[in-house]
């Protein structure tokens, strides 16, 4: 059988830049694709080629008349190709958008490839549920009359029944006429669901799949049964079909089937009767005809064993032997079956012995399940990718189930955090990452509601943390979770970064931005902020800060007898000074070239004074190699309740000139 593989993918998207690298991601997982960069091209293609693309992939912001929802519009009308639409971002404009089409969902531009993929990969799995469907409810409407089966079509709205097969009015005790004047509640109503829920009849309105309750009779017996619904379109109303089962004694219940002509020929599956001795086909189904490439006529005269080749005529025997004997009800096989042609595809085989026209023939219903191992195949080479991924990625991936306990561990989490698989695997991953009690503590009480609920202050978002390696050292890492339900538990997914390369990095980046390179004090920009900070805080507690301006005497004539590395120099051993006396809640800044400033937070104008002239002394006595010794020059000021930020600076600087007017190597108040 031919495999429509690999899949089309039509891209519409107005940015060649932008499709060319959707259709190389998409391309490096197997699919074939085509572009187009207008509404209009994408419906010429959609509509009148030969063979339409499997998938479309609509940008929803097109050049041209028409825009990417109405594109998809037009091509709904006359045909039924999945589309995704790409927009460049989430609003509540662009959802109405895509709601009023019945689109496959969205994907946002630029998202990871993985994302993408999975997106485009969930698009074809709806799509193919949707067909079965489809394909199931035709199934449905010609099995309904003649079914053994119990079904019913009921108006939800109403509560009304329509119809009733011959097995419902049987199964019930009531006669087709009664129920048909009858109402869903006084039928199946009068019961609760098993686990004490809603009534079974509110439920059934809604839709549920399966629904298991407990169901009185005509007769008063009660009955287990397990009921499927589904909405069918009927005379312009949606009304509700339901298949009702007998499970109370399922174990031990004997299936028979009863095919009229339109139920047999009409079935989307195989369906072949045929003789117990002879096994000889007695009817064979127009679906396994057009199938197998066979006549009606040709097959009369063949026998299962003519399609399977793997069996002989004494195997095949011996295969139906426990169903003659009555040792099994049922055979479940697989098998492969060969068309006229001589190519062959796999088969799902469900074979019974049941009594026709009182006599006993064999009935088997055979379903195609080429696709079923196409797609097991892709998943079981997803799983292997997947796999391969978790286990080569540079990030921790780390899996805990609903007791905290660590379920899945990959390398990169053993190099990040230093624990073995053998050492971490079903242990309480946060005892060994959390080493305070009362924050472990606090942890265990966040978990019990994500226990319940899935939900967490930190689920689904992407967070920066410290945490310790395993040698007791912190690291740096960002931590993105996820919430997964297994088993009707939630599961949490976090995928760890070790980020302290970059938090060092970007930390170097902060000092170099607040810092003069040459003598590693705060620069004149950083000093600003700090000052117009002070100036705050000054107003609300009212404690006055002073400023210390000093700049160092003839420091041109330094740079011009001893060169520009000496005057460096200079600069950097009259800052180590300074640095060695002042307070760690002190800030002292370059100001420019050879001037220098300091903010004194909550120190006078005295004691500021004082500051200034053990400074001035320090300065002048220090001996600099091949330089001899040089001087400096200061200013002092303080706070006043009416100055600003310039105010107060432009009275420090004028103290410092009046230094320098009054012979250098001295300290002037203001």
């Amino acid at each position: 059988m031919n495999v429509p593989y690999p899949k089309k993918v039509l891209i519409v998207e107005d940015s060649k830049l932008n499709a060319q690298i959707t259709a190389d991601i998409l391309a490096k997982y197997g699919y074939e694709t085509e572009i187009v960069t207008s509404g209009e091209e994408a419906v010429e293609k959609a509509l009148n080629n030969i063979k339409s693309p499997d998938l479309i992939l609509m940008d929803i912001e097109l050049k041209g008349a028409i825009d990417g929802i109405d594109a998809a519009r037009i091509i709904q009308q006359h045909k039924d190709i999945p589309i995704l639409f790409l927009t460049a971002n989430a609003s509540k404009e662009i959802m109405e958008k895509i709601k009023s089409v019945s689109a496959y969902g969205y994907v946002l531009k630029g998202v990871d490839e993985y994302v993408l993929i999975s997106q485009i990969e969930m698009a074809f799995k709806l799509y193919e549920a949707k067909m079965q469907l489809k394909k199931r409810e035709e199934l449905f409407r010609n099995m309904f009359e003649n079914h053994d089966i119990a079904m019913i079509l009921i108006d939800p709205q109403a509560g009304r029944i329509i119809d009733a097969n011959k097995a419902a009015c049987n199964f019930y005790g009531y006669s087709r006429e009664t129920m048909l004047q009858m109402d869903i509640e006084a039928v199946i109503g009068v019961s609760t669901t098993i686990d004490g829920g809603q009534k079974c009849s509110e439920a059934l309105k809604k839709g549920c799949n399966p629904c298991i309750c407990f169901q009185r009779l005509a007769n008063g017996e009660e009955k287990l049964v397990e009921i499927y619904s589904s909405p069918v379109d009927y005379q312009g109303k949606t009304l509700m079909h339901l298949i009702v089962f007998d499970i109370t004694e399922q174990w031990k219940a004997k299936r028979e089937l009863e095919f009229y002509k339109n139920l047999f020929e009409d079935s989307l599956n195989e369906i072949y009767i045929f003789y117990p001795q002879t096994l000889k086909f007695i009817a064979v189904n127009r679906g396994a005809r057009e199938n197998l490439g066979y006549t009606g006529e040709e097959l009369k005269e063949m026998t299962p064993v003519d399609l399977k080749p793997e069996f002989t005529l004494q195997s095949f025997k011996e295969l139906l032997e426990p169903l003659l004997k009555g040792e099994q009800k049922q055979l479940i096989f697989d098998a492969m079956h060969r068309r006229k042609d001589g190519s062959l595809y796999p088969v799902e085989i469900h074979l019974e012995l049941v009594e026709f026209d009182k006599e006993k023939v064999f009935v088997a219903l055979v379903i195609d399940i080429t696709e079923r191992r196409e797609m097991e195949k892709e998943l079981k080479e997803r799983n292997e990718i997947l796999s391969t991924i978790m286990e080569y990625a540079g990030d921790a991936i780390i899996m805990i189930d609903d007791n905290g306990k660590v379920t899945f561990w990959n390398p990169a989490a053993e190099r990040i955090l230093g624990y073995s698989k053998e050492e971490i695997i079903g242990k309480d991953l946060h005892m060994f990452m959390i080493q305070d009690m009362r924050l472990y503590e606090a942890y265990r009480e966040a978990f019990k509601k994500f226990r319940l609920t899935g939900k967490g202050s930190v689920v689904g978002k992407t967070v920066e943390m410290k945490t310790r390696h395993k040698n007791g050292h912190e690291i740096d890492v960002e931590l993105s979770l996820s919430a997964v339900r297994i088993k009707d538990s939630w599961h949490a997914i976090g995928i760890i970064r070790d980020i302290s390369e970059r938090k060092r990095f970007e930390e170097l980046l902060y000092r170099q931005s607040i810092t003069d390179p040459l003598t590693n004090i705060y620069n004149r920009r950083f000093f600003m902020q700090m000052l117009e900070q002070e100036i705050e805080r000054v107003k609300r507690n009212k404690k006055l800060f002073s400023l210390i301006m000093f700049d160092l005497d003839h420091f041109k004539n330094v740079n011009d007898r001893f060169g520009h590395a000496a005057g460096d120099m200079v600069l950097k051993s009259v800052a180590d000074t300074v640095k060695g006396r002042i307070r760690k809640t002190d800030y002292f800044a370059r100001w420019g070239g050879e001037e220098f400033i300091i903010l004194l937070p909550e120190t006078s104008l005295n004691n500021a004074a004082e500051l200034a002239e053990e400074l001035r002394k320090k300065i002048s006595e220090t001996e600099l190699d091949g330089i001899g010794k040089v001087t400096a020059s200061f200013g002092v000021t303080e706070y006043r309740n009416t100055d600003t930020v310039d105010t107060v600076l432009l009275r420090v600087d004028g103290a410092l000139y009046e230094a320098k007017g009054s012979g250098r190597n001295c300290v002037k108040i203001a």
